[in-house]
């Protein structure tokens, strides 16, 4: 809690009525940039296009962070050149958060809207001080702790990170602090995302999610690897036992005051 208590310290001015969103969309994915644009003009919330970076088609400078070493060893696969184009994107956005000292909300460009977005809106536009992260999508359900409950809705805080980068709130001070742990990639970012006993930007979400991601297959995804990436080599978790746990107890150790909180989705 002492997290959120300086994030909340931080903030003294009057809550604005908006947060500045991003989506983030491929330039050749011309159909979702068209879909996008006709659900949020719907939702009647004003966003701008973020470009992301084609790690497919382009060599992205922020691509020297990327350790291929480092992800065999600690992740147990490569990362592909469209996950390194995901890493890429996010950051940069963690860096425009940075620069402008304004909250964002980044929304990936394949995920359907539930019927909560408005209401989950305008909760993370007044909350996203006070709490740094706040995940409006996940790919895996996890435990959580209730923080709040605010009407139909409830901010809670994740004993695991719930996976995926489809739509989430972000603070400055949270992006610098995911910007100070990323100098080496070798993991997919939102598995970074996830790490919140190394970074220090705990995992808060909006409960039910308000977004929801579209992609089931690799098919429909820039990113998923699916069956694709095959398994990780039967030395991996013989040789990354001690990483693993050590990773298991600083998780542990941070979540300890949340003990005995922890509900199921």
């Amino acid at each position: 809690m002492v997290a959120i208590n300086e994030m909340a310290r931080s903030h003294r001015m009057k809550q604005p009525k908006t947060i500045d969103t991003y989506v983030v969309n491929l330039e050749r994915s011309e159909k979702r940039r068209s879909e996008m644009s006709t659900k949020l003009d719907a939702l009647n919330i004003p966003y701008e296009f973020f470009d992301a970076v084609d790690g497919r088609i382009e060599n992205h400078p922020l691509f020297v962070r990327y350790s291929e070493r480092s992800a065999l060893k600690h992740y147990g696969f490569e990362l592909a050149p469209g996950e390194l184009g995901c890493y890429a994107s996010h950051f940069l956005l963690w860096q425009l958060c940075v620069e402008k000292d304004k909250p964002i909300l980044i929304l990936e460009d394949d995920i359907e809207f539930n019927f909560n977005f408005n209401s989950a809106y305008e909760l993370a536009v007044q909350k996203i001080h006070e709490y740094g992260l706040l995940r409006l999508s996940g790919h895996k359900i996890r435990k959580y702790a209730i923080c709040e409950e605010i009407r139909e809705l409830k901010i809670v805080r994740f004993k695991r990170g719930p996976h995926g980068t489809s739509s989430y709130a972000l603070s400055p001070l949270a992006a610098k602090k995911l910007i100070s742990k990323a100098e080496v990639w070798y993991e997919p970012v939102d598995v970074h995302l996830d790490r919140f006993w190394s970074h220090g930007v705990e995992s808060f979400g909006i409960q039910p999610f308000p977004v929801s991601h579209v992609a089931t297959s690799e098919a429909d995804s820039e990113i998923w690897q699916g069956k694709r990436r095959g398994s990780r080599p039967k030395e991996f978790k013989k040789n990354t036992r001690f990483i693993r746990l050590n990773d298991s107890l600083w998780r542990f150790f941070v979540n300890i005051p949340y003990i005995g909180r922890w509900k199921h989705n």
